[in-house]
């Protein structure tokens, strides 16, 4: 008897101590978290996605607080920014207070752009924001400054956002690591290569045939031949060249980016790719084609060998 007493007692302390954690502020806790209520969210929904998010432990006992402690009806659609840490407790009453943020600036960074001009969109909404300072504390970052649309104060420096986009990107690269750690390429290679398919495809399945090319490139030692690795370097947009222009400057620019007269890839990433530019490169389309090009209309066409590739030029492009 006094045996199944101390189990009992044992097995009460081990969930007392349980619960109590699920009350505490997530570990992993990553400031600031910016929470979106969407119009026709549940209360169900809302607890799920703080739970995804970090904000708390447990999205259940989230719920369950807000159900039977508040009124969920009553919670408001809106931003809410938490930077710092805070119980399942605490958030919930930040919600039954529609604590909602009215002042936050909506910055949008589209995926593929190297950081300079992140720095520039960015200085034309933020009064406080100074992109000589962003430039020169991203110094080797480019590729890890994740591009996404986010929600911030007008507030916010350089410094801040540095790290709001750094967070990012380890939130959206962790589940990714596993795949990333059976692929022949590192993680700064993955990089490197997304950032190049980010600028030569333009959706999901391009994006997976076009990395399986430039893999099976890369395999045979052949180079990658991509015009957007040029355009990282000569400052001036490829479609602003004059016809012909651009058959020279792959010709004559020398430079570790010019993927024609270099093999492999280039050194650093041509701009900060973004999640689907990533796993497509995780999880290319594997083919055994080695050439492509876009038509006028934006289609894709493939090829195995050079003539094939040179029939598509004629056909697509001429």
């Amino acid at each position: 008897m006094p045996t199944v007493l101390l189990i009992l007692t044992g097995i009460t302390i081990i969930f007392g101590v349980y619960v109590r954690a699920q009350f505490s502020p997530p570990a992993n806790f990553t400031e600031p978290i910016v929470f979106e209520v969407t119009p026709g969210m549940t209360v169900r929904n809302i607890a799920d996605a703080a739970q995804a998010e970090g904000l708390v432990r447990s999205g259940i006992l989230l719920y369950s607080i807000l159900t039977y402690s508040h009124d969920p009806t009553g919670i408001y659609a809106g931003t809410y920014i938490f930077t710092d840490p805070a119980s399942v407790v605490q958030v919930a009453q930040k919600f039954a207070n529609k604590e909602i943020e009215n002042d936050l600036v909506r910055i949008t960074i589209p995926e593929g752009i190297p950081l300079v001009a992140m720095s520039d969109i960015v200085a034309q909404t933020l009064p406080d924001f100074d992109a000589a300072v962003y430039v020169l504390e991203t110094s080797g970052l480019e590729g890890y400054l994740f591009p996404e649309t986010y929600f911030v104060p007008e507030t916010f420096t350089a410094s801040d956002l540095i790290t709001l986009q750094r967070s990012t990107y380890e939130e959206n690269l962790e589940p990714l690591r596993a795949a990333i750690e059976t692929s022949v390429l590192d993680e700064y290679e993955v990089l490197i290569l997304a950032s190049i398919v980010e600028r030569e495809a333009n959706d999901e399945e391009s994006m997976r045939m076009v990395a399986g090319i430039l893999l099976n490139r890369l395999a045979v030692n052949m180079p990658l031949q991509a015009d957007a690795s040029i355009e990282y370097i000569i400052d001036i947009p490829l479609n602003e060249l004059p016809p012909g222009q651009l058959a020279t400057e792959l010709r004559e620019t020398q430079s570790p980016y010019n993927t024609y007269l270099n093999r492999g890839l280039p050194p650093t990433p041509i701009g900060n790719p973004g999640r689907m530019a990533i796993e497509a490169v995780i999880f290319p389309i594997l083919s055994d084609n080695f050439f492509y090009i876009t038509d006028n209309e934006g289609d894709f066409h493939y090829a195995e060998t050079f003539a094939e590739h040179s029939r598509n030029v004629d056909k697509y492009l001429r």
